[in-house]
């Protein structure tokens, strides 16, 4: 009976992909797993494989767009059915990739097989996430049921035909592409049949014909895998991915004590798994018994929102980014000697300004200078604006709140003092209203006052740059040809360096420097 080969899933918001070329001719024999096809979704290219021995009818040409989950081929189970189907007649019923096997009992089951999808060109397994549908539960064709994550992301895979779900593999499961995740049943009686025995999902992880493979491939692995640091680099980096470095610090696991089976020895997500069974069967000796044990109770927090998303975009800076970070020392004696006068004039000016006011406006002054420096970059395209939306860190006890001050390059040092104070008091009051926390083409974050000499400040993206202010300390430093007790200050620049270079870096701290040791200059 033929098979229907459709448009994969590749990812959580795809609806739709291209055929992009065919591996293989119209009418060619293929086996399960042959890659036929590629196709490309918004964001990359994919292959696409065959789900069951035959002969293959191209329904959808090069270039088509074809929804997700509709066919883009049929493969015949025979050359009459093939003849049929190139002669315009109509392809047997029920053609969806359905599965015969066979229970303890010798009964003959029906059911459609669900499999590990490949969701990218290098993707060879993937983690079983959490499932959507209970066991035992009817689904519909198309419906999602479960979640995987490759080292790259987290994706729904669907149902491939209407009946009862019976779960092969189990949240936490590592499954290679192509191999039987799950099985939908065609009825209550084939349900019943797989609940009772039947063969495929005590071995669905395990393809090959191999000595181990009534082992779990998790201890198989470690058994042949590599015991000793090779992912480990001579300068003690540990190559790994993403996904098993998450997996690995859930576990609370020293990624260098776990051997690599990927290119060139990194460490994979089984590996992970391995040494974790290995683990397990491993014979554990007594700890010492202490004469004082540890006392109190261990609490763990929740991340809360605002916390979650300050943890993923930091965490994002650093995916997608090449930061680094330059510093430099800025004597601020006369710059703090000019805002000590303003200070005495305040019931005049009727407003107190700060040190932070006049750093904000110094770097306004400079961005005009810089426009490469006040842009965004989204990966292909750098946008430089002439105008300066200035991104203010502002530290509460739940976490950082940066709020926007829009056109700062259009105030004065009386209108910026006056528009900071506000901006700084409602993110305290948690009283922003939309849009005054968006639309930032640079960020200015001042430690000085939690006493921090210097750090590194990370960019918020798709911002290129984020300049960080230190602690003003007196010191004695050479000026005008002898020592003597100045107040100086740390700059730290952090930058995209896919966007510019450490000369441009080094120019902006330069004309930073310059405003800074001469306030007079913010002015002209």
């Amino acid at each position: 009976m033929s098979v229907e080969l459709v448009m994969p899933k590749a990812g959580l918001t795809m609806i739709e992909g291209t055929v992009a070329i065919w591996k293989v001719e119209e009418g060619a024999s293929v086996k399960k797993g042959d890659v036929v096809m590629e196709f490309e979704n918004e964001k990359t290219t994919m292959e696409c494989e065959a789900n069951e021995d035959g002969i293959l009818h191209i329904v959808a040409n090069a270039g088509d767009v074809v929804k997700v989950g509709e066919a883009v081929a049929i493969i015949a189970v025979s050359k009459e059915e093939y003849e049929s189907m190139k002669n315009g007649g109509s392809a047997p019923q029920a053609v969806e990739p359905v599965a015969t096997t066979t229970a303890s009992t010798g009964a003959s089951v029906d059911a459609a097989e669900v499999v590990m999808p490949k969701a990218g060109l290098t993707m060879i397994e993937g983690v079983v996430g959490e499932w959507k549908v209970a066991e035992g539960e009817a689904v519909k064709k198309g419906q999602a049921i479960f979640e995987f994550e490759n080292e790259k992301t987290t994706m729904e895979c669907e149902a491939t035909a209407d009946g009862i779900l019976y779960q092969v593999a189990k949240t936490g499961d590592t499954v290679k592409v192509g191999h039987t995740v799950a099985y939908v049943a065609a009825t209550k009686e084939a349900y019943d049949a797989f609940a009772k025995g039947a063969t495929p999902g005590s071995q669905a992880m395990c393809a090959n014909e191999c000595e181990v493979c009534h082992k779990s491939v998790a201890l198989a692995m470690a058994e042949t895998a590599p015991q000793g640091g090779n992912a480990v680099a001579k300068d003690g980096h540990v190559r790994a991915t993403g996904l098993s470095r998450n997996i690995a610090k859930s576990a609370g696991i020293d990624l260098s004590l776990v051997g690599g089976t990927g290119p060139n020895g990194r460490i994979v997500a089984k590996d992970v798994y391995a040494y974790l069974e290995a683990a397990k069967a491993a014979p554990v000796s007594a700890p010492p018994v202490k004469a004082v044990q540890p006392s109190g109770e261990v609490v763990k927090t929740l991340l809360s929102g605002r916390r979650k998303s300050i943890a993923k975009n930091m965490r994002k800076c650093f995916e997608i980014m090449a930061p680094l970070t330059v510093f430099a020392e800025v004597d601020v004696t006369d710059l703090l000697a000019m805002r000590q006068k303003y200070v005495e004039k305040k019931d005049i000016l009727d407003c107190k300004i700060s040190v932070n006011d006049i750093l904000m406006l110094a770097t306004v002054k400079m961005l005009k200078k810089h426009p490469m420096l006040n842009s965004t970059f989204d990966g292909e395209t750098i946008s430089s604006y002439p105008y300066v939306n200035l991104g203010m860190a502002v530290g509460l006890a739940e976490g950082l709140v940066v709020p926007v001050l829009k056109n700062a390059d259009q105030y004065s040092l009386l209108e910026m003092s006056k528009g900071l104070r506000d901006l700084a008091l409602r993110a305290k009051e948690d009283t922003l209203v939309g849009g005054e926390q968006s639309g930032a083409t640079f960020t200015v974050t001042n430690v000085g006052m939690f006493h921090i000499d210097f750090g590194t400040p990370v960019i918020s993206p798709p911002q290129v740059g984020i300049l960080g202010f230190g602690t003003a300390k007196k010191k004695f430093v050479e000026y005008k040809g002898e020592f003597c007790p100045r107040t100086m200050m740390h700059m730290m620049l952090t930058f995209d360096h896919r966007v510019f270079d450490g000369r441009e870096a080094g120019e902006v701290l330069g004309d930073m420097k310059q405003l800074l040791e001469n306030p007079e200059l913010i002015f002209v």
